[in-house]
């Protein structure tokens, strides 16, 4: 049996990687056509990376190979990374990984891959392999460390039956939930020198590489992509100014403290607030005005609650991204422009961080909101479809938002309308479309229309309006609005 290499390079969020094990998957696979999906199931046992593939038609479920995959394989460092990648510190990564290929449009399918993340139940046997032992768990933990509190019940029981002790993450090593910062006194966070990702303590490679591109080609483009990745993760506040107290439980940052953050006087005498994208950029701005002696206090705080900062603050005009070198500044009617526009803050969030059920979750929760760009003609909204991989085909994907700034990243031209996820959803579904895209740029997701219909099928009470209401069709927050360039 040969096989087709795995696309080499890095890969930049776990979307790409479980596309990257979805072409494997295809490449290895050898099955008669007409399946609607295929289901790999992976796991780390004994050393070794195991699969287990199940084959869906219709109503059947065609159990496939079972067993190790071979030494050497072109996949094994793409199943390493999506591990890496699915990793949060204090949180640990994933025991078993789901990747599910859907195919549509037989005898020449499109495929659409995604993938689910299981961090607490312990892997099952799936051939000769055996059971997952507490050696298994152990090299597992060593090499993804987790709490105290995020271990679970059954780690805890296999290893006492062998009589191992099992790694332990220190307090230090929380993941982002536990351990948010804030920069208002009432909900304290934690304050440090920077975060230990990198040498530099980059904490969103995302907007860092937005910026450096719009420092090399200052243009509205560039601009909007800065806006768009801080839709997501967290960023840096300098707060060196600031008398902190300790909390409860180690903080650093307790309810007492009194935060002050970094801001600057502009040339033309407006007022900006900084905020990093590494520690290494703030160390140098702060250096530049204290000098070396001292280190920067930094403050970890999330990217979007950065934004409403400045827009609830009339004290700033700008929010300025790395202004040790060069930045990217935002002005006031930007940021308003993206902060009051409805979005999904929770997709975006499960976008970038590769969970499905963390998404599923964010698009059936009752006050979830998604957006669609469309365009008017002779008086109706038309949204827009994402363009089909092969020439002269019917667009069949439409494409559906979590935020204005993911719109004018594709198209400044397009008007931006908001309705309910679920009546969004819906109304995919019955304008015919065989899938919906969440969002135009990495990190996206496509759900097939089947995905759709079992997705809406956990939702007892249908949205007002029913399931054929256009979102935006009549009066909806965020109706016509324009990208930044011309707020």
């Amino acid at each position: 049996m040969s096989e087709t290499p795995a696309p080499t390079g890095p890969a930049q969020d776990p979307q790409q990687l479980l596309d990257t094990i979805g072409a494997w998957v295809l490449s290895v696979l050898r099955t008669e056509p007409g399946w609607d999906r295929v289901v790999v199931d992976l796991k780390v046992q004994g050393g070794r990376v195991h699969l287990r593939v199940r084959e869906h038609r219709g109503d059947e479920v065609v159990p496939g190979t079972a067993g190790p995959v071979k030494e050497g394989s072109a996949v094994l460092p793409a199943v390493e990374q999506l591990r890496e990648r699915v990793h949060r510190p204090g949180r640990g990564t994933w025991f078993t990984a789901t990747v599910t290929i859907a195919a549509e449009g037989w005898p020449q399918p499109v495929h659409r891959v995604g993938g689910t993340f299981e961090l607490e139940h312990r892997p099952e046997p799936w051939a000769e392999e055996g059971p997952y032992t507490a050696q298994d768990l152990v090299a597992h933990l060593e090499r993804f460390p987790r709490t105290r509190e995020r271990i679970p019940a059954w780690a805890d029981e296999l290893a006492r039956r062998a009589g191992v002790r099992l790694p332990v993450a220190g307090e230090d090593a929380r993941d982002e939930d536990a351990r948010g910062g804030t920069a208002a006194p009432s909900a304290p966070g934690d304050a440090g020198t920077g975060a230990p990702e990198d040498p530099e303590g980059t904490v969103h490679p995302g907007v860092r590489a937005a910026v450096e591109a719009f420092a090399a080609a200052p243009d509205d483009a560039g601009m909007i992509e800065v806006l768009r990745q801080a839709t997501a993760g967290t960023l840096l506040l300098d707060v060196t100014a600031s008398t902190l107290v300790p909390g409860p439980e180690g903080r650093t940052v307790g309810p007492d403290s009194q935060l002050r953050v970094q801001t600057l006087t502009e040339a033309d005498g407006t007022r900006s607030l900084a905020v990093y994208t590494s520690a290494a950029e703030a160390r140098a701005m702060h250096e530049r005005h204290r000098g070396r002696e001292e280190q920067p206090v930094l403050l970890r705080e999330s990217a979007v609650r950065i934004l409403q900062m400045v827009v609830e603050d009339e004290q700033y005009d700008h929010l300025v991204v790395d202004p040790a070198h060069r930045g990217c500044r935002i002005s006031r009617p930007q940021l308003e422009w993206v902060v009051r526009t409805p979005r999904n803050d929770a997709a975006k969030a499960a976008l970038a961080e590769g969970s499905m059920p963390q998404l599923f979750a964010a698009l059936l929760a009752p006050p979830a909101v998604l957006l669609l760009g469309v365009r008017v003609q002779d008086g109706r909204a038309v949204p827009v479809w994402a363009r089909p991989a092969r020439e002269g085909v019917a667009p069949d994907t439409m494409l559906l938002f979590t935020s204005a700034a993911e719109i004018a990243a594709l198209d400044r031209s397009l008007e931006v309308r908001s309705a309910p996820a679920r009546q969004a959803l819906r109304f995919a579904l019955d304008s015919g479309a065989r899938a919906a895209c969440l969002n135009a740029r990495p990190p996206v997701a496509t759900l097939g229309a089947e995905q759709l219909r079992e997705l809406l099928a956990l939702v007892d009470e249908p949205d007002a309006g029913g399931p054929g209401a256009a979102p935006g069709n009549g009066p909806a927050e965020g109706a016509g609005e324009q990208g930044p360039a011309a707020p």
